[in-house]
């Protein structure tokens, strides 16, 4: 499993991620993780880097790699959980879950995609108040240009249906 980190999140959890790899063959297992401010909190923002599919989690509590994995793992699954497409993460991703390695982020397209995730969650979160498990579900149904406007969820349903070749 790949985590492309942003150097942000790499000072906060005090490591140095390797040089930028190309995608995973299996596109379930390759992630990229942002850290943001919304106010005066730390957010993660977790996205699948081919499908755009992402949680959000608090930072707070995120103080190494280990814990970013686990945490982010554990908020990914209870997303999926509500949107009705915990059996993806049961079969495609938690099987790899031993084997992790952080490199840097490198797409500019899916760091952009992030950037506008991020403006939308600090939307939901401060001007409109809505709760976090609230924001996931908004997330994955926001339209992403990315995708050639489709939504986020219904990419990643999608990819877990087609073939591997």
């Amino acid at each position: 499993m790949i985590f492309r980190i942003t150097q942000r999140l790499a000072r906060k959890i005090k490591v140095t991620p390797a040089a930028a790899v190309p995608p995973h063959e299996n596109p379930f297992l390759d992630w990229t993780a942002n850290l943001f401010m919304v106010s005066r909190w730390q957010c993660i923002l977790l996205t699948n880097t081919k499908t755009l599919y992402s949680a959000v989690l608090p930072g707070k509590g995120v103080p190494n790699e280990r814990a970013l994995v686990e945490c982010g793992m554990k908020a990914l699954r209870d997303n999926m959980m509500l949107d009705g497409i915990a059996n993806i993460f049961d079969m495609a991703i938690a099987p790899d879950l031993e084997s992790v390695s952080l490199c840097k982020a490198g797409d500019r397209s899916v760091l952009a995609s992030m950037n506008q995730l991020i403006y939308q969650v600090k939307c939901d979160l401060m001007e409109i108040g809505h709760p976090l498990p609230l924001v996931n579900h908004r997330l994955n149904r926001t339209i992403m240009s990315k995708l050639k406007y489709h939504f986020p969820v219904e990419e990643f349903s999608a990819l877990a249906n087609r073939p591997r070749i």
